[in-house]
C-alpha cells in the first residue's frame, strides 16, 4: 500500500491509540503530528517508502513512550506502568497479534504476555465502577451490562432516549457512561450526554457504527469510543482506560 493510502487508512486509528495512552484529545493528536514529523518525514526523504500498520505504530509509541510532564502522580497508569497499558491498548483496542505488540513495544513475545497478564488483574481491582447505560438496543444493553459485571462494575441504569437519559442521570450515582449515539425515539446520545455534564463529571465512552465520522480531526472529539458491532475484548480495554484517567 501506498504511504499516503496507509495513514489516510489508518491516522483516525494512531490517534484513537494516542488519546487514549495519554488521556487527552489534543495531545494525542499534537504526538501522532510529531510521530510524522520527526520519523516519517525524514525516511521519506530519503527514499523509504516501505511501511506497513505495524511500523506505523512502532513509531508512534515510540514517540509516545518519550518521558512528559502530564502525568499523574495518582494515576492508575503509574502505578501498573506504561508498559502494561501500552501493551493493552494494542492488544485489545487496536487488535494486534501478540507477536505484533512485542514488534511495536521491542519486547518480546513472553514480556508482552506478562504485560497483559498483569494489566488486566490490576484493572479489576482497580476500577470498580458503577456505570450508567444509554443504549435503546435491549439486547446490546444486555450484552454491555454482561461485560461490566465480568469485570466487577455495576449497571446503575438503562436509558433509552434523551429524556430518559437525562432524567435518570439525576437520581443515579455513577462513575462511568456507556452511551449509543443515535437513540429509540431519534434523538442523540450525543445531546443527552452534554446535558448530563452539566451537573456530573466523569469519564463517557461512545458506541457508534460509524466512528470515522466522530474521528475527523476536526473540533471537539470523543477521547474514548466503541465502534459497532463491537468485540467484548474491546469493550474490556477501552472502558478500563476511560476508568484509569478518573482516578
Amino acid at each position: 500500500m501506498m504511504l499516503s493510502a496507509l495513514i489516510e487508512s489508518e491516522l483516525p486509528f494512531l490517534r484513537r491509540y494516542a488519546r487514549a495512552v495519554v488521556g487527552s484529545q489534543e495531545l494525542g493528536d499534537q504526538l501522532v503530528s510529531s510521530m510524522m514529523e520527526s520519523r516519517l518525514l525524514p525516511e521519506v526523504a530519503a527514499g523509504d517508502t516501505d511501511f506497513d500498520r505495524i511500523r506505523l505504530y512502532k513509531y508512534l509509541d515510540e514517540v509516545l513512550a518519550e518521558p512528559r510532564d502530564a502525568a499523574r502522580p495518582n494515576d492508575i497508569l503509574i502505578k501498573m506502568g506504561a508498559v502494561e497499558r501500552r501493551a493493552l491498548l494494542l492488544a485489545s483496542v487496536e487488535a494486534f497479534v501478540v507477536e505484533d505488540v512485542a514488534t511495536i513495544l521491542g519486547m518480546s513475545v513472553a514480556q508482552v504476555e506478562r504485560a497483559l497478564t498483569d494489566a488486566e488483574a490490576g484493572l479489576m481491582q482497580a476500577l470498580a465502577s458503577r456505570v450508567f447505560i444509554i443504549e435503546d438496543e435491549a439486547m446490546i444493553a444486555a450484552h454491555l451490562s454482561e461485560i461490566l459485571l465480568s469485570l466487577g462494575h455495576a449497571t446503575v441504569a438503562v436509558a433509552t432516549t434523551h429524556s430518559d437519559a437525562v432524567a435518570m442521570a439525576s437520581e443515579e450515582d455513577f462513575g462511568l457512561i456507556l452511551a449509543d449515539i443515535r437513540l429509540a425515539d431519534g434523538s442523540s446520545g450525543i445531546d443527552a450526554v452534554n446535558d448530563i455534564r452539566k451537573t456530573w463529571n466523569g469519564p463517557v465512552i461512545f458506541i457508534t457504527a460509524y466512528p470515522e465520522t466522530l474521528l475527523t480531526g476536526e473540533g471537539q472529539e470523543p477521547v474514548f469510543l466503541i465502534p459497532k458491532p463491537f468485540r467484548a475484548e474491546l469493550v474490556k480495554a477501552v472502558i478500563s482506560q476511560a476508568l484509569i484517567g478518573r482516578h
